[in-house]
């Protein structure tokens, strides 16, 4: 597991952006969109401070490598990955700390049969659902065939395809490697 302490900077923008993200969803009070059907700030933070964080970690360790965070165009980031290295398609799945023990690697089956067409890697992540928490930590990575292959589904609060065996999680460290090849 790795942990990144984001910058008081990036945390104000991780704020930022979730609200523009809520904004355009229809704001708090509606059912929100896509697979979690919420659309709620904290909600939606959780995963953008994990995007960053992740950004973050991977251009400490390439330095020399276009990191695309193409995230951060969320209007017209359709088709594309949350994060693009190295020709490697990146998804980035976060919970809130205490969630993790709970629910861990969790994706939905449509979201998954994209992400298995994209050959995409999905980094696990947790932090906490605030803009004054730095802390993000990188669980671990899988490829979303891991999931495909030796997932089970798992209601939460939206169908899911559970990686529920901890053993099959890739260290941070392994996608190091991995993102050289």
């Amino acid at each position: 597991m790795i942990e990144v302490n984001l910058s008081q900077q990036q945390l104000e923008w991780c704020e930022e952006h979730t609200k523009k993200i809520v904004k355009k969803y229809g704001g708090d009070k509606t059912r929100g969109s896509g697979s979690y059907n919420h659309n709620r700030i904290d909600s939606n933070l959780i995963g953008v401070k994990s995007e960053v964080a992740t950004v973050v970690w991977l251009r400490e360790n390439f330095k020399n490598t276009e990191v695309s965070p193409c995230f951060v165009d969320f209007e017209n980031s359709r088709g594309k990955p949350d994060i693009a290295i190295n020709n490697a398609f990146l998804e980035v799945k976060g919970l809130r700390n205490n969630h993790w023990e709970k629910f861990k690697r969790c994706i939905p089956p449509h979201q998954l049969k994209q992400y298995v067409k994209k050959n995409a890697i999905v980094v696990w992540t947790t932090t906490e659902a605030d803009s004054t928490t730095e802390k993000v930590f990188l669980k671990g990575w899988n490829y979303a065939s891991d999931v495909d292959k030796h997932g089970e589904y798992r209601r939460t609060i939206c169908d899911n395809i559970w990686l529920k065996e901890d053993s099959l999680m890739r260290s941070m460290e392994s996608l190091l490697e991995e993102l050289k090849k």
